[in-house]
């Protein structure tokens, strides 16, 4: 019998939306654990999903928000769904993503002992089902994680942001209160986006604390374009209000100027300066992502990768536990 993993001081918070085959496939893996802690389900489905997670086996609340009809309506279910919480500390799971609970409580275990942290991460790889198993799959880069890799840590928040330019916090868990400030500020802009509530949770991450980052897979996410997408004439989630991120940056950068530099005054950073922020951004995120998807100049990001994790003292370097095209069978993950 697998040793019983107990996850005492974090709330799992679930979102859910459609997709039944997911939510499934979530909770047969969850039950194959032994882990004991909370799980929160926020469902945006258009369809309750409830009798799919009264066979969760574990200590749940399950919360319908009502159907999530545009992006809009998740992020306030977001918030919904953190105020639902009660631990210290909350992880975001999507319903594609499978967990690795051991990984997780390490981190639960270095927030408890390290206060001056706001967010623990840890690698994350892309995978596809293949009938009772699952494929790890590379990234267009050749790298075997997708999101939130946390080069090198600072005790002071600017450096944290240069030398950690597309900083994503989705799949870190975050201090209860932290996040809960952060999705206030979000619900109350009346965003209607996920990428500018994303990037204003990035930036408010970094600046709550120093950030830790494991060398341990985390999580396995699910890699690919899903049916209720499809059905929107889109192919993706995010490109469902802008098509790219320009249009999204000409459009955050312009109509949420006011928010932007509440926020950059309230908390201090880029010395409270908008435009000094605005040239910041476009030059690093904004430019340095066109150009690394631009297959030319892909070789300036390969080496950029390896330089930081050559020769710097980082955690985010690739890890030998799985690789890419690797064919596991779905029961024995994190065996």
């Amino acid at each position: 019998m697998k040793p019983l993993i107990e996850i005492k001081y974090t709330s799992f918070l679930i979102l859910i939306k459609d997709e039944e085959f997911f939510s499934k496939k979530l909770v047969s893996h969850i039950n194959n654990q032994n882990v004991k802690a909370e799980f929160i389900i926020a469902d945006g489905s258009k369809k309750k999903q409830k009798k799919i997670f009264d066979r969760l086996k574990q200590k749940k609340k399950y919360f319908y928000f009502g159907e999530d009809k545009n992006q809009k309506e998740f992020l306030i279910k977001i918030l919904k769904g953190i105020n639902k919480c009660t631990k210290k500390f909350i992880f975001f799971c999507d319903q594609d993503d499978l967990l690795n609970f051991k990984v997780i409580k390490e981190k639960e275990d270095f927030l408890i002992k390290n206060k001056d942290y706001s967010a623990v991460g840890g690698n994350v790889y892309s995978f596809v089902y293949l009938e009772n198993k699952i494929k790890i799959i590379k990234d267009r880069y050749g790298f075997h994680y997708r999101y939130g890799v946390y080069n090198l840590d600072f005790k002071y928040f600017f450096f944290r942001y240069l030398f950690n330019i597309g900083f994503r916090s989705a799949h870190y868990l975050h201090r209860r209160k932290n996040l809960k400030k952060i999705w206030i500020i979000i619900n109350k802009s009346k965003l209607e986006d996920m990428r500018s509530a994303s990037l204003i949770q990035n930036l408010l991450t970094l600046n709550s604390g120093r950030i830790k980052y494991f060398d341990k897979l985390s999580l396995l996410r699910w890699s690919g374009i899903k049916k209720r997408e499809l059905k929107k004439g889109s192919t993706h989630f995010l490109y469902q209000v802008f098509k790219n991120r320009y249009e999204w940056f000409k459009y955050f950068f312009s109509k949420k100027k006011n928010l932007i530099q509440d926020i950059l005054k309230r908390e201090k950073i880029f010395f409270g300066n908008f435009y000094f922020y605005k040239y910041f951004f476009f030059f690093f995120d904004i430019l340095g992502w066109a150009l690394n998807r631009i297959n030319k100049y892909n070789f300036l990001f390969r080496i950029y990768k390896k330089i930081i994790l050559n020769f710097y003292n980082n955690e985010g370097k690739i890890v030998e536990e799985l690789k890419p095209g690797h064919i596991v069978p779905k029961e024995k993950i994190y065996l």
